[in-house]
């Protein structure tokens, strides 16, 4: 009775495989758009890292017949988390579901190998599967949360060089343009995003609109402030030299409380880690000593 499940178990996963695969290759392939920043990103990533040059037309072919199962939420949420993530490799949310699943075969394929050298169970293969599927959404998830703190850290100075541009006699476009033309490290995140906006204003939109989209990529406190009092010094009329020094000014501040309010979390973070090692120690040093005792009562 056992056999005969296993062997229906099997032919079921079989098809089922079997059935997932055909609806793939049958899919409708929507042609890959590579135009604006991503398609920029992208053709920067190939030149530089010949590595990703090999599993971009398998990770472009796949994504054309993924398209059609991406629900429209799941693709406006990971099209929000490349934003955030500086439209890492220019991917799309096709290419992101896509890298998940040829990640989460890796795995499996790993897992299984290891097993067969091994004689482990499929236990091991299915954990690594399961890994693998999610290992591309986190890695996107924690590049977003590492731009942002950079652009938190950076954000201050920038300010108080437009601040300075400004009180000079430029406007914002002029100002903008100084600071990223002069700019030491042009990869930096924070100058990216100006040069964003910069991009914006030239094409015609509104400050709001371009700050707005500014906010929208870049969803950090000290963004959100800069943006909110950036529009309220345009609605009342007020210079906005003097409205971004201030905004300079308060960064710098919760930036210093930040820092210490991570100090603080940082000796009860450490607690665990300390009664372990301690636990540790003691196991070490009682240990023989038990073992000396059971020797001895034992003869």
């Amino acid at each position: 009775m056992l056999l005969a499940l296993q062997i229906a178990a099997v032919f079921v996963l079989t098809v089922s495989l079997c059935l997932f695969a055909a609806a793939i290759v049958t899919a409708p392939v929507h042609p890959p758009q590579r135009l604006g920043l991503r398609g920029q990103k992208r053709a920067l990533v190939l030149a530089k890292h010949g590595a990703f040059g090999f599993i971009e037309p398998v990770v472009r072919w796949l994504s054309a017949r993924l398209a059609g199962f991406v629900s429209p939420s799941l693709s406006a949420q990971l099209d929000r988390q490349i934003t955030r993530a500086g439209d890492v490799w220019g991917l799309s949310s096709a290419e992101v579901v896509a890298l998940c699943l040829l990640s989460g075969v890796a795995g499996l394929l790993l897992g299984w190998t290891y097993g067969l050298f091994t004689e482990g169970g499929m236990l091991f293969s299915l954990l690594l599967g399961v890994l693998g599927l999610c290992a591309p959404a986190l890695q996107l998830t924690s590049a977003g949360h590492s731009r942002l703190r950079r652009i938190e850290r950076s954000l201050p100075q920038l300010v108080d060089l437009l601040t300075l541009a400004l009180s000079a006699g430029l406007d914002l476009p002029g100002a903008l343009r100084q600071i990223v033309q002069r700019a030491g490290q042009p990869d930096e995140p924070a100058i990216e995003e100006l040069r964003l906006l910069l991009q914006e204003l030239s094409l015609g939109r509104t400050r709001r609109e371009a700050l707005a989209q500014l906010s929208e990529r870049a969803p950090c406190e000290s963004v959100r402030a800069l943006v909110g009092a950036s529009v309220q010094s345009e609605d009342q009329g007020t210079p906005l030299g003097a409205v971004l020094a201030t905004q300079a000014t308060s960064s710098r501040q919760r930036r210093t409380t930040q820092a210490e309010e991570a100090a603080a979390r940082a000796g009860t973070a450490m607690l665990l880690p300390l009664v372990l090692l301690f636990c540790a120690v003691l196991l070490l040093m009682v240990g023989p000593m038990v073992i000396t005792l059971q020797t001895q009562f034992g003869k």
